[in-house]
C-alpha cells in the first residue's frame, strides 16, 4: 500500500504577473509590425514584410515559454512511499521522478522548528544536544540538494546509504539537483509534516542523525565523478564565466562593472576551493575588465 505525502512547490498562480506582462508587450509589438505590414495608420511595408511578421510572431515566444512553465508547475510535488521504493516527484527540478529502492534509505528525518534544523548529534547514545553538533541546514542554507520554494524551509531529510544516480534534471540550479548528480540526500518540504512522520515510520529509519551519518554523506558528496560538491564547483565556473563575458560585450548595460567584478571575486573563490586554474584565469580576467570599465567611466 503506498502513501502519498503532497510537498510544497512554486505555485503555478506565480507566474500570472510575467504572463499578463508578456502578453501585453507581445501584443504591443506583434500590433506594431502587422500595422506595418498592412499599411493601418503608416505607409505599407516593403519587400521585407516577412521579416515584420517573423518579429510579429516572435514577440509571443515568452507566452509560450510561461505556459510551458505554467504547465509544468500544475503537475503536484509529492513523496511516494511505497513498498519497495521511494518516489520523489518535483516536477519544476525533475523532468520524470526519482526512484530510491527502499533498502538505501539510511535515515528519514522531520525537523518543523527553528532557523537551524537536521541536527547531527555528536553523540550516537543517548542523543543529547551539545556545542559539537552540527545541521544540515542553517539560515536557509544547505550543502545538500533542497527542493523547496524561495523562502520555504524544509522539514524533512532523505538519506541515502548510497548516492542515486537517474536524476533527470530540467537544468542546473544554485542550492538544488546538478544534471547528473549521484544524490546523497534530499532536504524537502512537506505540507504536513507529521503526515510525512507517520508514511515514512513503517520503513523503521525516523531515528536522530549522528556523526557516522555526517561523514558518510561528506564522502559521497566529495565523490569526483557525479559528486555534489565537484558538479558545484563546475556550475560556478560557468556563472563566473557568463559573468565575465557580460562584461566584455562592448555595449553599456545594467551593472557592467559589477559583473567584471563579481566575476573575478567569484575566481578567487574557486581558486582557494582548489580550482586553481579557471579560478586564477577567472580573477585575472574579470579584475581586468573590471578596472578596464572603472577607467572609461571615470575617463
Amino acid at each position: 500500500m503506498e502513501s502519498v505525502v503532497p510537498l510544497r512547490a512554486r505555485s503555478p498562480w506565480s507566474l500570472l504577473p510575467a504572463i499578463v506582462i508578456a502578453l501585453l508587450f507581445g501584443g504591443a509589438v506583434a500590433a506594431c509590425c502587422l500595422a506595418i505590414v498592412f499599411g493601418i495608420g503608416a505607409q505599407p511595408a516593403p519587400a521585407w514584410t516577412p521579416w515584420l511578421l517573423a518579429i510579429a510572431g516572435a514577440a509571443f515566444g515568452p507566452v509560450l515559454w510561461l505556459a510551458r512553465r505554467w504547465r509544468v508547475l500544475r503537475a503536484p510535488a509529492r513523496l511516494v512511499v511505497g513498498s519497495d521504493t521511494i518516489t520523489i516527484a518535483y516536477p519544476e527540478i525533475l523532468r520524470s521522478p526519482l526512484g530510491v529502492s527502499r533498502r538505501l534509505m539510511r535515515v528519514a528525518l522531520v525537523d518543523d522548528d527553528g532557523s537551524r534544523r537536521f541536527r547531527v548529534h555528536a553523540d550516537s547514545g543517548p542523543y543529547s544536544r551539545g556545542d559539537d553538533d552540527r545541521f544540515l541546514w542553517v539560515r536557509g542554507h544547505s550543502t545538500l540538494a533542497v527542493l523547496a520554494p524561495t523562502g520555504v524551509q524544509p522539514n524533512l531529510a532523505l538519506v541515502f546509504e548510497e548516492p542515486v544516480a537517474g536524476a533527470d534534471v530540467r537544468r542546473p540550479r544554485l542550492g538544488s539537483l546538478y544534471p547528473g548528480e549521484r544524490v546523497a540526500a534530499l532536504l524537502v518540504a512537506a505540507r504536513d509534516a507529521g503526515e510525512a512522520e507517520r508514511a515514512l515510520a513503517p520503513l523503521g529509519v525516523t531515528r536522530p542523525l549522528t556523526m557516522p551519518d555526517a561523514l558518510l554523506l561528506e564522502d559521497h558528496m566529495a565523490e569526483p565523478d557525479g559528486g555534489r560538491i565537484a558538479l558545484a564547483l563546475r556550475h560556478y565556473v560557468r556563472i563566473s564565466w557568463g559573468l565575465v563575458a557580460a562584461a566584455a560585450i562592448p555595449f553599456e548595460f545594467v551593472a557592467p562593472h559589477l559583473c567584471a567584478l563579481g566575476g573575478g571575486v567569484m575566481g578567487i573563490v574557486l581558486y582557494r576551493s582548489g580550482r586553481r586554474g579557471h579560478g586564477a584565469a577567472l580573477a585575472i580576467a574579470g579584475l581586468a575588465l573590471f578596472g578596464g570599465r572603472l577607467v572609461l567611466t571615470l575617463g
